[in-house]
């Protein structure tokens, strides 16, 4: 089966909450590696981490919001379909039930990358997609994983320092996050009172 012609790419993580910097690096793989669409995959339940700030319910409706101007990205809620741990594998596998035509494309920070060793059934898992990586750590040299059958790329776009926990801290303290995250978003977080933003403590 040829997939070479046709290319999806892929970005989960918690999106607790999405952010400016999900946003750059999605759009920049999606240009420089021609993907026909980007899909944001919220974990449901994900396996490393075991504290939510908000429900999947509204992390993906936060998605949706930042994303409903560009037509190339698409929200998708499969891991929060499924009461059972989020795992990449298994988010892989349904894609290519879905798209079994194209060609998959994982697109990871570089931190995540460097822990691939350590994920579920990533030795199968290498086979099924391409990684796009984004760098993050731009005073390091960038760290080769020496994994059979590993095809990976690296995106050419800013270092990003923009993380969710930053973003939560600072509406808990009544700090500004403008342009940290599309307004539409920062006027959901207030309206829901999200992360311990309280509309008493000022705009954003």
């Amino acid at each position: 089966m040829d997939k070479s012609g046709n290319k999806i790419g892929i970005i989960g993580g918690t999106f607790d909450p999405v952010h400016t910097g999900h946003l750059i690096i999605a759009e920049k793989a999606r240009e420089e590696f021609g993907l026909e669409k980007v899909f944001f995959i919220p974990a449901g339940i994900p396996p490393h981490k075991k504290i939510f700030f908000a429900p999947a319910s509204q992390r993906l409706k936060m998605i949706e919001m930042a994303i409903e101007s560009n037509p190339f990205f698409e929200a998708l809620s499969i891991e929060m379909d499924v009461s059972k741990p989020s795992y990449t594998f298994d988010t892989v596998s349904l894609m290519e039930r879905d798209y079994p035509f194209s060609m998959i494309h994982l697109i990871v920070g570089e931190d995540a990358f460097r822990d691939l060793p350590t994920w579920r059934n990533y030795q199968l898992l290498v086979k099924k997609v391409i990684f796009l990586v984004a760098r993050r750590e731009a005073d390091k040299p960038f760290k080769f994983l020496d994994t059979k059958g590993l095809r990976y790329n690296l995106i050419d776009s800013p270092y990003m320092e923009i993380s969710s926990s930053y973003i939560r801290n600072c509406l808990n303290c009544g700090k500004t996050v403008k342009y940290l995250i599309p307004d539409k978003v920062i006027e959901y977080i207030r309206r829901n009172e999200l992360y311990g933003f309280e509309n008493d403590k000022g705009k954003n």
